[in-house]
């Protein structure tokens, strides 16, 4: 008898007539020399769609060698031109539009792993990426076809969530996305003196030593596993950020090494690597002089800690900025004066979309040991319905069960959406239930479960994508 729990590939949806969808690999030229033209003209297509210029060869093949490393499949959206002649627009198309091999619609999927903060580490996620619809062809069924596409093949390869990043909040939460971590923007000031700028409380172990970031490619990949490891939220790095951290990639043009890009390293006591900073000089037109941190990458408070206190202390620097801090950071509370360190902004980062409601459950963390009662309600009809979720040591069971074997259990019940967003922790039972998601939950059952469910510490992704 099949297994009604297990989770079922979602209905794909349909394009409008006189468009045709292709999924292929990332690939290279025969030679390995660049990139072929049909991932030349996907990735050209999708760098526009986030208003880029149009890239060089070189641009593009520098890139698309970066998709290649990472195995990402590509996923385009075509128009049939021989339809689209059949249209009082389609000559005009064929006239001043781009040409055949360049779609109207893009999607990138690939994978990495997820800290979910379980007991047995990192668990594998679908992440998707580079989503663009041309202007001209809105409402066309394009981003529903690619998605339920893209969620459809994820579920046939036993991935447990997927997860992605947006340019806009209200899109995704229709496919079961639910806002999962959250970063700062962050100006500390370091001007001179105890009380008015930077000083720590005590002084951090170790020496922070200057590096050459190209001779980094070691650090950076040890210094990352470490974090990924400790850190509940952090997702898998893709290529891109070795070559941008290495100065092999400049951020602001893809055809160039970053030359401005600067780097150290915290050396334990013990000989160890902790963590490695990479940053550059804002220019001297800049007033107060600034810096700005690229990346810090830590394997624990300590490095943390030690790396900022380099970046302090570094000669005619007044102000240090940083987009992508945590929200909950234990520089702030090490400082004499915390109000050198401002928050300017938070916003969300990772979307996660739970997949498989055992699998991903199995790989959480969990505040203390209970039993409840999960119901899931999933609009695309992936995974959902009604699980007993029984934590002990830490560790959590999720066994498929009926409505009614559940009786006498407290009792959770809300969308795949909602559990996307509890999943890190970064939201809480309680705030679900205050913000009205919660179903029929009562005040008692959310007070029991929120005991067992919600975390004491906000995840943390350092990993954009």
């Amino acid at each position: 008898m099949a297994d009604l729990h297990a989770p079922q590939q979602p209905a794909i949806a349909p394009l409008a007539k006189g468009l045709r969808s292709e999924t292929f690999p990332a690939a290279l030229t025969p030679d390995g020399k660049s990139v072929n033209p049909q991932t030349a003209a996907f990735a050209r297509t999708a760098e526009q769609g986030f208003y880029e210029p149009w890239f060089s060869d070189e641009q593009i093949g520098r890139i698309g060698r970066t998709l290649v490393a990472d195995e990402q499949t590509l996923s385009a959206v075509y128009v049939d031109r021989d339809d689209a002649a059949q249209e009082y627009w389609g000559p005009a198309l064929a006239e001043v539009g781009f040409d055949d091999e360049h779609p109207v619609g893009t999607f990138v999927d690939y994978d990495k792993t997820l800290n979910a903060g379980g007991p047995n580490g990192p668990l594998p996620a679908r992440l998707i990426t580079v989503v663009t619809v041309n202007p001209s062809f809105r409402r066309r069924g394009i981003l529903k076809h690619l998605m339920t596409s893209a969620l459809s093949r994820a579920v046939a390869d036993g991935l447990p969530v997927a997860a992605l990043t947006v340019s806009e909040g209200g899109i995704y939460g229709r496919f079961g996305f639910g806002c999962a971590t959250r970063e700062a923007r962050i100006r500390v000031d370091l001007g001179e003196g105890t009380g008015e700028g930077f000083a720590l409380r005590s002084q951090p172990a170790g020496r922070v030593i200057s590096a050459d970031p190209v001779k980094l490619d070691e650090v950076i990949g040890t210094s990352f596993a470490e974090f990924h490891a400790r850190t509940r939220g952090s997702i898998g790095r893709q290529q891109t950020y070795q070559m941008i951290s290495t100065a092999r990639l400049n951020p602001e043009d893809q055809s160039a090494w970053n030359r401005n890009l600067r780097a150290a390293v915290h050396i334990c006591e013990d000989g160890s690597i902790g963590g490695y900073v990479t940053f550059k000089h804002e220019g001297w037109d800049t007033e107060p002089s600034t810096i700005r941190i690229y990346d810090l990458i830590a394997a624990d408070d300590q490095s943390h800690l030690a790396l900022w206190d380099y970046v302090a202390n570094l000669d005619l620097v007044r102000r240090a900025t940083m987009s992508t801090a945590p929200l909950v950071d234990p520089l702030q509370t090490a400082l004499v004066n915390p109000r050198s360190y401002r928050v300017e902004s938070l916003k969300d980062l990772l979307w996660v979309r739970v997949l498989d409601v055992k699998k991903a459950l199995e790989a959480r963390a969990f505040s203390s040991d209970g039993e409840f009662a999960l119901e899931v309600e999933d609009p695309l009809g992936i995974t959902g319905g009604h699980f007993t979720i029984s934590v002990s040591d830490g560790a959590a069971t999720v066994t498929p069960a009926q409505a009614s074997s559940a009786a006498g259990l407290p009792s959770l019940q809300l969308s795949v959406e909602s559990l996307g967003s509890v999943y890190l922790g970064d939201v809480s039972v309680r705030t679900l239930h205050a913000a009205g998601r919660l179903g029929s939950s009562t005040e008692q059952d959310v007070e029991r479960i929120s005991r067992i469910m919600d975390l004491p510490t906000a995840p943390f992704c350092a990993t954009h994508f």
